[in-house]
Parts: C-alpha cells; sequence; structure tokens
C-alpha cells in the first residue's frame, strides 16, 4: 500500500463518501426552489438554470487550480482551504439580492467545493494500488449515494416550510461539519509534496503532458461524455416533471430519488463485479447494452408524445443505472498511468468532465423544448459517443 501512514480503509471511504456527498447537495437540493427563486429575485426559471451553468463551469476552472496545489502541498490543507470558500459562498447564496449575485456565488461555491474532487481522486491513488482503485471508487459514489436520494426531499421540505435561502444555509453547517472531520481525522495521505515554486509555465507544461498520455484522454474523453448524460437529466428534471407532466414536488422528490437510486444500484453492483472481470470489459460491455436503451428510449418517447411520467422514469432509471458502470471505471483508468502527479491529473480529468457537462447543461437551457424530446436524443448522442472511444481506447496496465 502507497502511504506513509496507517488509516482505516473503511473510514477513509466513508468519510471521501461524505465529501463527495457535498456535489450532490449542492446541486440536488435546490432544484424543487428554482420556481420560489425566480419569483423572489424577479427572473424566470431559465435564468435561474445559469446558476447550475456557473457552478459547473467553476467546478471546471477551479480543479485546473487545485491540481498543482495538492501535489505541492499534499491533500489535507487545500481541502480544508477550499471547504472554507465554499462555506462563505454558501452564505452568499443564501443572502443573494438578485440572480447576478446568487449566479456569481454559485461560481465561487464551486471554485471552493471542487477541492474535493480534486483532492479524494488524489487519496484514492494514494492508498490503493491500481487494479483495487475503481472498486475504491464505486464504493464512495456508493456513500455518497444518500445525497441524490434525499437532496430534493430535503430541498423542498425547507422551501415548503421555511424559505430557499435555508438550502444554502444547510449547506454551509454541512461543509463546515465535514471540515471538522478532515481537520481531526484524516491524516496526509501524499508521499510526492515538493517545495517547487508554482510557476504558470511548468503548470501548463505540466498539464500538456498529461493531456497528451493517450489513456489518460480517451478514458477521460469517454467518462466525461457518459457523466455528461447525468448533467443533461439534472438539468432537464425540474422542467420535466414539475412543468411538463405537472407533478407536484413531492412526487419530484420521490422520483429523483428512483432515478439517483438506479446510478447508486449501478456502482454498487459495478463493485462488485470488479473482483471478477476486468473494469475495463465492465465498461465497455456496458457501454454497448447503454446504447441500446438508449435507443430505445428515444424511440418510444418519439413515437408516443402522451407518454406517461412512469416510462420516462423506467428509461431514466435504466440509463443512469447503466452510468454507474462506466463512470468509475473510466475514472480509474485514466488516473492509471500517473503516481508523482496524480493531483494534477485528477485535477484536469475533473475539469473536462465539468467542462463537458457545463456545456451539455448549457445547450440543455438554450434549446429546451416543450417535451423530454431534447434530454432524451441529447443522451442518445452522447452515449454513442462514449461508446465509441471506450472501444477504441488502449488497454490499461497494472
Amino acid at each position: 500500500m502507497k502511504q506513509n501512514t496507517q488509516i482505516n480503509k473503511t473510514f477513509l471511504i466513508f468519510l471521501l463518501g461524505i465529501l463527495a456527498a457535498l456535489g450532490p447537495f449542492t446541486i440536488d437540493m435546490y432544484l424543487p426552489g428554482f420556481q420560489r427563486i425566480a419569483e423572489d429575485l424577479y427572473t424566470d426559471e431559465q435564468h435561474v438554470a445559469f446558476t447550475l451553468t456557473s457552478y459547473f463551469v467553476g467546478i471546471a476552472i477551479g480543479q485546473l487550480i487545485y491540481g498543482p496545489i495538492v501535489d505541492k502541498y499534499g491533500r489535507k490543507k487545500p481541502l480544508l482551504f477550499g471547504l472554507l470558500i465554499f462555506t462563505v459562498a454558501a452564505l452568499g447564496c443564501a443572502l443573494s439580492v438578485n440572480i447576478e449575485m446568487m449566479i456569481g456565488m454559485r461560481l465561487l461555491q464551486a471554485l471552493g467545493g471542487c477541492v474535493g474532487m480534486v483532492a479524494s481522486n488524489a487519496i484514492i491513488s494514494d492508498v490503493y494500488e491500481i487494479d483495487k482503485r475503481a472498486k475504491a471508487f464505486s464504493s464512495i459514489m456508493l456513500v455518497m449515494g444518500v445525497a441524490p436520494l434525499i437532496a430534493p426531499s430535503v430541498g423542498s421540505f425547507f422551501v415548503e416550510q421555511l424559505d430557499w435561502n435555508y438550502i444554502f444555509y444547510f449547506l454551509a453547517i454541512f461543509a463546515s461539519l465535514v471540515i471538522a472531520m478532515i481537520y481531526f481525522f484524516l491524516p496526509e495521505t501524499s508521499q510526492h509534496m515538493h517545495s517547487d515554486k508554482l510557476k504558470f509555465n511548468k503548470i501548463s507544461k505540466g498539464y500538456l503532458e498529461i493531456l497528451q498520455n493517450k489513456t489518460f484522454l480517451s478514458y477521460t474523453l469517454a467518462g466525461s461524455i457518459a457523466m455528461s448524460v447525468l448533467f443533461a437529466y439534472i438539468s432537464s428534471a425540474s422542467f420535466i416533471f414539475l412543468t411538463y407532466f405537472k407533478l407536484d414536488k413531492t412526487t419530484f422528490s420521490i422520483l429523483f430519488a428512483i432515478n439517483a437510486s438506479g446510478l447508486i444500484t449501478g456502482s454498487y453492483v459495478n463493485g462488485l463485479l470488479t473482483k471478477y472481470i476486468s473494469f475495463i470489459q465492465i465498461s465497455r460491455i456496458t457501454s454497448v447494452i447503454l446504447s441500446i436503451i438508449s435507443a430505445i428510449v428515444l424511440a418510444v418517447v418519439y413515437l408516443n408524445p402522451e407518454l406517461p411520467y412512469q416510462w420516462a422514469v423506467v428509461g431514466l432509471f435504466l440509463i443512469l443505472f447503466s452510468i454507474g458502470f462506466i463512470n468509475p471505471n473510466a475514472t480509474a483508468a485514466s488516473l492509471a498511468p500517473f503516481t508523482k502527479n496524480a493531483g494534477t491529473a485528477s485535477a484536469l480529468g475533473g475539469a473536462i468532465r465539468m467542462g463537458v457537462g457545463a456545456m451539455v447543461a448549457a445547450a440543455i437551457g438554450i434549446f429546451q423544448g416543450n417535451t423530454p424530446m431534447t434530454m432524451f436524443t441529447t443522451i442518445f448522442v452522447l452515449v454513442i459517443f462514449s461508446t465509441i472511444l471506450l472501444w477504441f481506447s488502449p488497454k490499461v496496465l497494472k
């Protein structure tokens, strides 16, 4: 085991899972409050949706900043610093007086919170051998999976019983608790901290060298495109279920939890299968199955404009279930070639994932029509591209 401190792996997965849960809470909790936020900030839901886009953009940019930092200073200190920024920005969101301020605060919130993605992936690379990392990533997704199950329901409670502002007060408190857990219980896992100055030219060269690694680039793109299916769904969920199907917020929360459980279940089963089957083979086979499923769902939605919402839920559940087999494996494969610069590689991979996600979310917001067709068409196209990349990516050396 590649580490300089003893650490309980079960506790590590639990802690990193809680850290990872901060992301889904930050994204999913306020979805039921879009209409109330629009009313209070004198705007419309389409403009409120840009707070999602700014969050995704912030995550993409922020990870590029944190990559060299976690390689130089280790994992723990950058985590504490970034989460402090997240906490302050969450309070800023709660106190926003117009949509422009909230978009800016969401950007800042992402710039702080994204350190968790970079550091978590780097910590897994520190602690686990290459062939064990896919299972570790799946285990983290299983722990964090509680968040998307309950986030919309918790958000609906705050919106109905208090106000949407309290969602962000809750996030500030949650982040503060995570800061305390990291400070007291997380040891430093990096063995490769250095004293070199962080020069722009050197950082840029480091990113360029990573980007030129075929294994990294191919699996990062494949995983990013597959993961952007989730962003297409999240960006459309409020419109499809609350506006198009005219469901109430409670039903929306239940359906969101059902679909999220698909992703969680897929990740859990993937973790079990990696004991017996190569994680690369799992992702490739699943991508073909996912292509077939998304094609069938798209055809059904196209041929049945008056489709009951239950069928849309079934289709989304199966799609997200399949994504649970692809993303952890693609992430593990993309980071396999790196040791000393695992943080930088993790950051670049995360930035690409969120960059692709932000573009998909923005496209959905711009081209969203009056039916679910935009979302399902987007999902189908993304799945096909991801499948092609997975099957033509190079082998991963252990």
